[in-house]
This record gives structure tokens, sequence and C-alpha cells, in this order.
């Protein structure tokens, strides 16, 4: 059986037709306005998806401000335009929150001088050798009492003990030696005598160890342990509450000879020597 080849191209035709209505007939509808949509604030996260750095830079080292929100210190934004140049007029000013937290100094009032990234302020401030000569202008308990009880360290630069990075607390021993090689000591031993930024002002507890007073005053030392009297077990501090105050006999014995003898010989060395090499 032949088909004519007119009817058969006319049934292809209506088929393709077919298919193409078809399956327009089943396409999901296109929304008129593909803005139509719930519009939600902005988040962080949101924030994070184009502004990378920032994001990781506070979240990693943002200290206190690692708790506040984008939005909080940018409340324009979006809005640079090159040709109006408007960057410094859109871009929060620490000032919006922070009041002169280091005084009224034109120094220091230039914040971007030493926290020289607002997203991690505290790990973005210069090595101290870059911020020599402004220390004392935050720092001006420490300025002060270096400079009124002088001493060696009044000589230093302030990055030569706090070098490498603002903060660091340096140990002791990085430039000075123990008192005693018979002592170990650690900062926390030197701290209870010398104040570091006025090391000669000494105070130390009552039961500080006589090795440590030894290293300096090496011959009372080795005088009381050579010679054990009652004064061999007593601690330095216990005759010497102050640095270099020499107490009278007195003030622990009281006059324990007849006054004729105290008349005769008034000054207690004459017959026992001294302290820490007595003679009965």
């Amino acid at each position: 059986m032949f088909m004519n080849k007119g009817l058969g191209i006319t049934i292809i035709g209506m088929t393709c037709v077919a298919f193409l209505l078809g399956g327009l007939l089943v396409r999901p509808a296109v929304a008129d306005n593909v803005y139509d949509v719930e519009i939600k604030p902005l988040t962080i996260a949101d924030c994070g998806r184009c502004h990378t750095s920032q994001f990781n830079r506070i979240k990693n080292n943002g200290a206190k401000h690692s708790g506040v929100l984008c939005m909080e210190c940018h409340e324009i934004f979006h809005a640079y335009n090159p040709l109006k140049n408007n960057y410094a007029q859109i871009m929060p000013k620490c000032s919006s929150c922070h009041d002169a937290p280091h005084g009224q100094a034109e120094a220091v009032l230039k914040c971007l001088n030493c926290h020289q990234d607002p997203h991690q302020p505290i790990a973005s401030i210069p090595v101290p050798a870059k911020l020599e000569g402004q220390c004392r202008i935050c720092h001006s308990e420490v300025a002060a009492s270096l400079q009124e009880k002088p001493s060696k360290h009044t000589e230093q630069e302030c990055s030569s003990c706090h070098s490498e990075k603002h903060g660091r607390i340096p140990e002791c021993s990085e430039c000075h030696e123990s008192h005693s090689p018979a002592v170990k000591m650690g900062t926390a031993d030197c701290l209870a005598c010398h104040p570091v930024h006025t090391p000669l002002q000494i105070t130390y507890p009552i039961d500080q160890n006589k090795e440590v007073c030894g290293g300096c005053h090496t011959v009372p030392y080795q005088q009381l342990a050579a010679k054990q009297t009652k004064h061999s077990a007593l601690t330095c501090a216990k005759c010497h509450p102050q640095h270099g105050l020499i107490p009278a006999c007195q003030k622990c014995h009281g006059l324990p000879h007849n006054k004729s003898i105290h008349e005769k010989y008034p000054k207690c060395g004459t017959c026992h020597n001294t302290a820490h090499d007595l003679e009965k």
C-alpha cells in the first residue's frame, strides 16, 4: 500500500505542531515580575559573601569589634561613587562609638595611625619601633613614673623591651641575670622586689628568700652562713623591712644589760661586732 507523498508531509507537519503545542501546555508558568519577592534585611553572612577578606579579619582578630554587626558601623553602604569621590563621607567614623578613649591629644585622635585596620583593631597595631614617641600619650602613668624615679630603664626606648608586637611583656632574664647563681629567678621573682618601671624603688615580702638578697649583699650573707647564730635563722627582711634600712639593735633586743654597761658601751658592736658576724 502506498501513501500519497503530499499527505505524508501534511501528517508529519501536523505531528510536529501538536508536539510543540503539547510542550507549551505542560511548561511551568513564568512569573510576570522576577522582583516580586519578599525583601529580608541583610545579615553579616550576606556581607561576607562579597567582603570575604574583611569578614575573615573581623571573625579571627576582631577583638571587641567581633561583637558588632557590619550594619552598626556601615549605616551607609553600596553608595560609593568615583565621580563624587565620597569614600571618606560614607565610611564610618570611630568617634561615633569611641569617645576619645586615649585622651584629647591630637596624635591619638588619629585612630588609624595605630589601629590601622578597624576590622582587626588590636592585631593591626604596628610593631612598637614604629610607634616610638607616641607610647607616652596613652601610657602616661608609666612615662611619668620613669621620669620621676629615674633608673637605667628610663634610658631605654619603650620598644627595646616591648619589642616585636604591641602589648608584649618581656621576661626580665632577656636583659638581666639572676642575683645569685644559687637561685633560679623568673620575672615574678624579680617583680616581687623591683617594680618594672621604677626598679630602684625596691620592696619585698617579709619572707623573701635570703639567697636573693645574697646575690648583691654577698659578705653579710656569707657571714651569717659561716657563723650560725639566732640571726642566721631570720630572713633578711625581718631586720631590714625597707631596703637600705639599718635597724637599731634595741628594736629587737631592748637593753639586755645593766645600765652601767650600756652607758660604757653605747654601741652594741663594740662587744658583739656586726649583726651578721656576732661575737658573744
